[in-house]
């Protein structure tokens, strides 16, 4: 029995009376931070459409990974249990559930046969069919009359091709969850504000009023001030320094340490990997864990199916995790202590990143009061100060309150000037229409198409006004 939190409910009866003053037809989107739960929110509203139908139908439920859409299945039904069937439209494969005694195979395709198929035996049991496809997949499934179309991490909607192909589905109901909603200037763009394809916005709550309500903790700055000669392993320094000073300040409170490192690049993880044996000697209670599209999933450097990965990752105490973008979104880990940002991101993925940390500690929610949010800044160097500078704007802009008393600095040289004017970014938000309007409203969406045109357009103010249709 799943048991919603106020404010899940609320976002609930906000989408069901969307739909119904709708006439049961209705497009949305909700909005809710990292750790808020939005995946129940989801799978009622789903079942608040089955239940509500005169005739069986089929719904369509969409993810930007195979591993989210495998993910999304597990938790879906443990809301709703076996009331529905189900199958995975990628090229993934799932075992056989032998839930309660029935044998059920939610089985993984790209052949839209298979669903036509699949919906003929769920119509003849008297059961809707529910279709977890991942972005990539679901240009093929135009042509389907869908009832409902619930669109999970909708942010990829921007995307060009993964955009275009959504507003192609055909749907009775369309709603388009995220924690993090991108923008475009114009209302009739790519972004979510484009109302005539993603509808208005159904709900919102921010991070504050979730932290205020004790259901997520609020982020800490940590920034590790480190010198390194060695050029070549300077990544693995860093992230042993890091990881040093995260452990130091966590387990004290909690009793251990769960880091997760968004690291520059593939490469950098494969260098983890390749000096396994140094990481391992400084951090022997540690699993280490791996994962790259490229070299597969691996714990201790031994490589392993990547269902099996989560599985061992979520058990796990102690644990450096290190990833390229394929665990910054949607997929959870419980117990995350930290993360550490060793690459730009921009505020999408930096929001999505910090909301990995500051879930609570479900075994005992009043032991975490906080999560580490680690940056460093290396041999002084002036673009990692300006990084800095830009992780506490962002962090703010996106709806966590940072100021002085909740930065932590490590490392840093007695030599070191006390003018630099890292610390007078630590002191309150002094939002400008400038760094709103770029950080804000673009998210990214046109940094090839209108930040390029910027750059060669540079200071000519009446071409950059027509550019942005000002």
């Amino acid at each position: 029995m799943i048991t919603l939190h106020p404010h899940q409910l609320e976002a609930i009866n906000s989408i069901i009376n969307c739909i119904t003053t709708g006439a049961g037809s209705a497009k949305g989107r909700v909005v809710m931070p990292t750790g808020a739960g939005k995946t129940f929110v989801e799978a009622s509203v789903l079942d608040y459409q089955r239940k509500n139908n005169q005739v069986t139908a089929i719904h369509v439920v969409l993810a930007p990974r195979i591993l989210l859409a495998n993910q999304l299945i597990e938790e879906f039904r443990k809301y709703s249990g076996l009331t529905y069937r189900a199958i995975a439209f990628h090229s993934g494969n799932l075992e056989t559930d032998y839930e309660k005694g029935i044998r059920w195979k939610e089985h993984a395709t790209t052949r839209v046969a298979d669903i036509k198929k699949a919906y003929i035996n769920a119509t003849e049991s008297g059961q809707d069919l529910v279709v977890f496809s991942t972005y990539h997949s679901c240009n093929k499934l135009k042509g389907i009359k869908f009832d409902t179309l619930i669109a999970d991490e909708s942010q990829y909607c921007v995307n060009e091709g993964f955009g275009h192909a959504v507003s192609e589905l055909t749907a009775r109901v369309k709603l388009f969850f995220t924690a993090t909603e991108k923008h475009t200037a114009s209302n009739r763009g790519r972004g979510l504000n484009n109302s005539s394809i993603y509808g208005d916005r159904i709900y919102y709550i921010s991070p504050a009023e979730l932290i205020k309500r004790g259901l997520i903790v609020p982020p800490r700055l940590h920034v590790l001030y480190a010198e390194t000669a060695e050029e070549k392993k300077s990544i693995v320094h860093e992230v042993i320094e890091l990881a040093r000073e995260q452990d130091k300040i966590t387990r004290p409170e909690l009793g251990f340490s769960k880091i997760l490192f968004a690291m520059k690049g593939t490469a950098d993880v494969k260098t983890v990997e390749d000096n396994i044996q140094k990481v391992q000697t400084e951090f022997p209670d540690h699993e280490i864990f791996t994962i790259t599209s490229r070299n597969g999933a691996r714990i201790n450097n031994v490589r392993i199916p990547r269902e099996q990965f989560l599985d061992r990752l979520k058990q796990a105490k102690n644990a450096l995790i290190f990833h390229y973008d394929i665990l910054s979104e949607g997929i959870d880990v419980d117990g995350i202590t930290g993360v550490a940002l060793l690459r730009n991101l921009g505020l999408s993925k930096l929001l999505q990143t910090i909301g990995r940390a500051v879930r609570i500690y479900k075994p005992n929610p009043s032991a975490k009061k906080w999560a580490l949010i680690s940056v460093s800044v290396i041999n002084g160097d002036e673009d990692d100060k300006e990084n800095v500078k830009y992780y506490i704007q962002a962090i703010r802009n996106g709806g966590y309150d940072i100021s002085a008393e909740d930065v932590v600095e490590t490392g840093k040289p007695r030599h070191t000037p006390e003018d630099d004017d890292i610390g007078d970014a630590y002191s309150k938000a002094k939002n400008n229409f400038a760094n709103l309007f770029l950080v804000d409203i673009f998210h990214e969406v046109e940094e090839e198409e209108i930040f390029n045109n910027l750059r060669v357009l540079e200071k000519d103010e009446d071409k950059i006004d027509a550019l942005l249709n000002f």
